[in-house]
């Protein structure tokens, strides 16, 4: 199966629950972070969180599914709730192609 992009949008169940993601993460590299959240089928590339209640990760995954799997495993899926997106279109300042862009509809 081949993967695909997605953002989550990520809240915390309660502020205990941002506490603990906190302490786990103290220490923890950012190369650690990506290595904890990361199969064959599914990864974590980029990650933003502030000090509000909702923060985002993009993920490149087989499926929705994968994406729980991995965050069962890292011990943090249970800490908050997950509403992953696909994104057909994905264009990066990172990495230009000056090819034409992928239909989201399509």
């Amino acid at each position: 199966m081949s993967k695909k992009h997605y953002i989550c949008t990520h809240t915390w169940n309660n502020a205990e629950s941002r506490k603990e993601v906190i302490e786990r993460t103290k220490g923890m590299t950012d190369k650690m972070f990506f290595e904890v959240l990361k199969s064959e089928k599914a990864e974590t590339l980029q990650h933003w969180m502030g000090k509000d209640d909702f923060f985002f990760c993009h993920w490149y995954a087989e499926s929705e599914e994968a994406i729980f799997e991995n965050l069962e495993k890292a011990g943090f899926n249970s800490l908050m709730m997950t509403l992953p997106n696909e994104m057909p279109r994905f264009v990066s300042i990172y990495n230009i192609t000056n090819q034409e862009m992928n239909d989201p509809d399509g």
